[in-house]
């Protein structure tokens, strides 16, 4: 026989058995039929893998042919192999869980208003917050990427202060001035970075030391004047502030 041939038998044969498993058990007590229930499921999906083409040997479907009720000693064999499926649902259900709280968590990072999760991998997990970790190094990324994408042009079409504007209410001021920190930080030394944006940048230090330090892959490449000049835009109302409250503190000669 063909392994066609033999997978149509096979299937044939399961079938027929088990349309005479349910036929004999529908003549049983109601709570019979429910004690049932589990392996009525299992015959089912066992019958249904046989459906179509099998990755089966023509060898594997020659012996399974010999069994007098084939689909029933796959059953009890399934059932040997119990443990397994525990440990299946086992995981389905961690892998559910755990769907849940990523999105709840990423939902949560896309409010712009959400600080940026301030410790390492490793502390993350040791503290079960893998998922803020995650959330927000990749919402870090993706404000990057956005400015890496849009930035050098509004800044040559002198559209800057509006592109700064709409990218941080998407992601954030805070989160937007880590980027530029963490880059102009990868290029120390570089004499395109006037004095404000440097003392903006220095806010970040602490927070970026708290990471581990590992923050390179969040900086940009776009050229040094434009991270400059969106440093130094967004710090601003910064200095506006302080200026107000050095002139308040000020007695007047």
């Amino acid at each position: 026989m063909t392994k066609e041939q033999l997978e149509n038998k096979l299937y044939e044969r399961m079938s027929a058995e088990n349309e005479t498993f349910l036929t004999d058990l529908k003549a049983k007590p109601v709570d019979e039929i429910i004690s049932h229930a589990y392996e009525i499921a299992c015959r089912d999906n066992l019958l249904m893998l046989f459906e179509d083409e099998t990755s089966l040997s023509e060898r594997q479907l020659t012996v399974l042919n010999e069994f007098e009720h084939p689909l029933s000693q796959l059953y009890t064999d399934w059932l040997s192999r119990d443990t397994d499926e525990m440990d299946a649902f086992r995981d389905s259900i961690a892998c559910c869980a755990d769907d849940i709280l990523r999105k709840r968590v990423e939902e949560k990072y896309r409010d712009p208003a959400q600080p940026i999760y301030p410790n390492t991998r490793s502390e993350a997990m040791a503290r079960g917050e893998v998922f803020e970790w995650m959330a927000s190094r990749d919402r870090t990324l993706t404000c990057a990427g956005a400015f890496e994408k849009d930035a050098t042009s509004a800044y040559n079409d002198g559209k800057l202060p509006a592109f700064l504007k709409e990218w941080t209410n998407t992601y954030g001021k805070d989160r937007c001035m880590f980027v530029l920190a963490c880059t102009m930080r990868q290029r120390t030394g570089d004499e395109r970075f006037y004095l404000p944006a440097r003392q903006a940048a220095g806010r970040f230090a602490a927070l970026q030391k708290q990471m581990g330090g590992h923050t390179d892959v969040y900086a940009v490449d776009n050229h040094s004047c434009v991270i400059n000049a969106a440093m130094e835009e967004l710090a601003k109302p910064e200095r506006s502030v302080e200026q107000k409250t050095v002139k308040k503190n000020t007695p007047e000669r």
